[in-house]
């Protein structure tokens, strides 16, 4: 395998990343783990990252921010409401953070994070967690693999 190989879709990558909000909190890094295994063209990862991706060689590295629509999109008021906790499906007591499913006005689960409790219902937001984000990512392709599963 040449040292000049060149990433394109369908590719199988070994990566590494880490993940920073746009003032500096660390949001996720892999850099503690092996490196994950993607294939570009598969949607293991954002499309943003995978544009990213392509054209690199086993050992670069490259520094991208991406706005929320590259990410995980805009922060929707209207994702965030009230709802009653008999109609949800709970077999514990309800907490802040936790993860519920809720249905949406076409009754489609739509899974939300619980923000806030309430005597009688919960706050549940289902944007993702970093819906509104600006995120900054130290990306490398560590190397190629083999796996062509």
């Amino acid at each position: 395998m040449s040292t000049d190989r060149k990433a394109r879709m369908g590719d199988a990558l070994l990566i590494h990343y880490i993940c920073h909000s746009a003032d500096g909190v660390l949001l996720e890094t892999t850099h503690e783990t092996p490196p994950p295994l993607i294939r570009l063209g598969a949607q293991d990862v954002l499309p943003a990252l995978e544009k990213a991706l392509v054209g690199m060689c086993a050992g670069d590295s490259k520094q991208l921010r991406l706005t929320p629509k590259q990410a995980f999109g805009p922060y929707y008021e209207e994702l965030v409401a009230y709802v009653p906790i008999n109609q949800l499906d709970l077999k514990i007591i309800p907490q802040p953070g936790m993860q519920v499913e809720v249905a949406d006005g076409d009754n489609e689960p739509m899974l939300g994070r619980i923000v806030e409790v309430g005597e009688d219902s919960v706050l549940v937001d289902c944007n993702h967690p970093l819906a509104g984000e600006t995120l900054e990512y130290d990306l490398t392709l560590v190397a190629f693999s083999d796996d062509n599963a």
